[in-house]
């Protein structure tokens, strides 16, 4: 296995806090290891575990979607010295290959046909073994055995004892994590190997059932070796991660305030339940990638060979990306975890592992709703982490079980609001302040937060986010500015032009992804209403006492809302505008930032542009961009038409603008829809059309599902017509 170099392997250079970390501090707790990496060293060389640790949300996700720069065939990786050149580290043709049977066996409308109803069956069988009143461990026994059961269905493999499954994945899961590189793990995943290799030849002599994964692999001609690596990873994964999130969601459940008495109200909540488990316990860690040219990550340059572990664990936890990220909150909104990777590699079994879970928190729960904590939970793992054991007592059964549950999403909660003051300027900007519509104070926030903001205008609803830009001292008034948008379909220009006093509004609770973080220097840059998210930035910035810089651009003074407000904060402060001057140096403003600063800003799309490819040539600056709107992502085309889309188990419709994706705007309304690439391969946000005509933009569907129509993916795909139902 070779090493890769390290920048930090020169003597002459400080010892950085990669080289203090060890494997047995990150088993323990990673997340304070994560933490301080996160905030001082976000590209570390750790030579315990011989590879890169990239902490940060953004350079994860980067990295797991860049797969040019970022190359999956690392062969000499723990996984593949465990298993074998593999699914997981491969790229190109040879993925695409191994991973086609995959995604159609587990894809949601085939789990739900095939594998729904006897996942339901053996839940209820392993709960018919258990004796009420009896301390029982769930992890161990009860999701452990489950997971074993589900396995040998879906794959084909032969059935056989669960402590028989439970020693492969115990051997090869040590074998894929042994970075420290020992002798002993290594020999366990070797002898655990050989033990699935027998089985598997033993199988495919005698020929795998029809539907299984097996059967699939075999009839794409797979070669041995490559079955047995796909098998190995299936064992693995699909043993550890939904008996780990079985017990990360369970836990939460029996100790988390409040979340017992939500789920308990309405079994639904179940799915909320299940993502944010999976957003904080991230039951695999890491995923590993090699450099293949030499590129700059968080202002550290890498070369090209270097390995590079992104640790969505860590990503998860980013304050950068998240709201008191450490915070377990059932309802927490646009949920975009990294749990199961992103891009092309994205977890292929991770619809059957929410699907196992769900159903068995929804039977377990219905049957012992008296379920307590027997013992205190020790959770252990860095690269596989989950609960060790869950000893609950079980306490009186109820007798009854779940008939006709169903995963439906269901909205987050609303602050009701009050319009209570409207300024207008130019006709083009609203500055907006509302209050709470029953009295008490707002929620709390911090600079750079927005609330997705719900009304009704000429029959129809509509839902906007804006960026707070008041006081947030201030518990009892909210601010925001509205820009008309050009081409406004009602929306911005009913609350430029009409909005009144008075009025009734709904907003979600405040969340912040674009939060401000501790730095040497800071240097903001705002595009007219790109303002908002910065002004109290701003002032939070001239408060501490840290140096800092406003670059505050426009076409003209007229066109710059709260333009006094910001010549007030004093010279810190530059105002710029186009018509007079031209565009500004902006890499001149950049040199400006000290070592190690942060660059915010928020604007037109070119701007921002343009920034990213300055920092991107800069070692020591980090960028954090919010633009108009979310990200339109694979799904959103320059032909893309505004479409209504009603959800037929609830009745609710929503409007899905030419700027958004679907998934975006299911997630806006505040619709759970556990998604994993993003981009229309995996098919985990796959959804059933009731009526309407779809625009499909994926690369999954073939293309008689496509002619058929009862099928969508929502994260890339949109509307022919003007209207959808959806089977939601």
């Amino acid at each position: 296995m070779t090493t890769p170099t390290s920048p930090a392997g020169s003597a002459a250079e400080p010892a950085s806090l990669g080289a203090a970390v060890t494997i047995q501090a990150l088993d323990r707790d990673p997340f304070p290891v994560y933490r301080r990496l996160r905030e001082e060293e976000p590209v570390a060389w750790v030579p315990a575990a011989h590879a890169h640790l990239v902490t940060r949300w953004e350079d994860v996700q980067r990295i797991c979607r860049d797969a040019e720069t970022f190359s999956a065939a690392v062969h000499d990786s723990p996984l593949s010295q465990s298993i074998g050149p593999n699914l997981l580290h491969s790229d190109g043709a040879r993925h695409d290959r191994l991973r086609a049977p995959l995604t159609e066996g587990l894809r949601p409308s085939v789990i739900k046909r095939t594998v729904e109803g006897a996942v339901r069956e053996t839940v209820r069988s392993l709960l018919g073994a258990l004796r009420p009143g009896d301390e029982v461990d769930l992890v161990n026994g009860f999701a452990q055995t489950l997971a074993v059961r589900v396995l040998q269905r879906v794959t084909g493999l032969p059935e056989m004892p669960v402590p028989v499954f439970t020693a492969w994945v115990d051997g090869i899961a040590a074998g894929s994590a042994n970075y420290e590189r020992d002798p002993a793990k290594q020999r366990r995943a070797d002898e655990a190997s050989a033990a699935v290799d027998d089985v598997l030849r033993a199988t495919l002599r005698q020929r795998p059932a029809p539907g299984t994964l097996l059967a699939g692999l075999a009839a794409g001609g797979a070669t041995f070796e490559e079955i047995a690596a796909t098998t190995k990873l299936l064992i693995i994964g699909g043993m550890q991660e939904p008996r780990d999130l079985f017990g990360h969601a369970l836990i939460a459940y029996l100790t988390e305030p409040g979340v017992r008495e939500e789920v308990d109200r309405d079994k639904a909540s179940i799915v909320r339940l299940i993502e944010e488990a999976l957003r904080l316990g991230a039951p695999v860690g890491t995923v590993t990638r090699r450099v293949t040219r030499p590129t700059r990550v968080a202002g550290r340059l890498l070369a090209e060979g270097s390995l590079v572990l992104a640790v969505l664990a860590s990503a998860n936890r980013d304050p950068r990306r998240w709201d008191e990220p450490d915070e377990f909150r059932l309802w927490r909104e646009h949920n975009q975890h990294l749990s199961f990777s992103a891009g092309v590699h994205a977890c292929v079994g991770a619809v059957l592992a929410r699907t196992q879970v769900r159903i068995a928190l929804e039977e377990l729960l219905t049957a012992y709703p008296a379920l307590r904590l027997a013992e205190e939970p020790v959770i252990r793992g860095w690269e596989f982490r989950g609960p060790t054991s869950l000893k609950v007592g079980l306490g009186s059964a109820s007798g009854r079980s779940v008939e006709a549950a169903s995963p439906t999403a269901h909205g987050a909660p609303v602050v009701p609001l009050r319009v209570l003051d409207v300024h207008r300027s130019g006709g083009e900007v609203a500055v907006i302040t509302v209050g709470p519509a029953r009295g008490g104070e707002l929620p709390p926030w911090t600079p750079g937060a927005h609330v997705d903001l719900t009304f009704d205008h000429a029959g129809q609803v509509f839902r906007r986010s804006y960026s707070l830009c008041g006081d947030p001292a201030d518990r009892h008034t909210w601010r925001f500015g509205v820009r008309r948008a050009s081409g406004s379909r009602g929306g911005s220009a009913f609350l430029v032009e009409a909005l009144a006093r008075g009025s009734r509004l709904e907003a979600t609770p405040p969340r912040n992804g674009f939060a401000l973080t501790p730095a040497p220097g800071h240097l903001l840059v705002a595009g007219g209403i790109g303002i908002t998210p910065l002004l109290p930035m701003a002032r939070a910035l001239a408060a501490s006492g840290t140096p800092w810089r406003l670059l505050y651009v426009g076409r003209d003074r007229a066109s710059m809302p709260f333009l006094d407000e910001v010549e007030a904060l004093g010279p810190a402060c530059e105002t710029w505008t186009t018509g007079e001057r031209g565009h500004p140096d902006l890499a001149a403003r950049l040199r400006a930032v000290p070592a190690g600063g942060q660059v915010y800003a928020c604007g037109p799309a070119g701007m921002l542009d343009d920034l990213a490819a300055l920092v991107a040539g800069h070692p020591v600056l980090t960028l954090r961009v919010e633009r108009f709107g979310a990200p339109g992502g694979p799904g959103t085309h320059a032909d893309a038409r505004e479409f209504r889309v009603r959800l037929a188990r609830t009745g609710r419709e929503i409007t899905v603008g030419p700027d958004r994706t679907l998934l975006h705007a299911l997630e806006d309304a505040g619709i759970v829809m556990p998604s994993t690439c993003r981009e229309g391969i995996c098919g985990s946000c796959e959804t059933a059309v009731l009526a309407g005509a779809v625009d499909h933009r994926d690369h999954l569907l073939s293309d008689e599902e496509k002619e058929r129509g009862d099928v969508m993916l929502v994260c890339v795909s949109r509307s022919r017509g003007t209207r959808l139902t959806l089977d939601l």
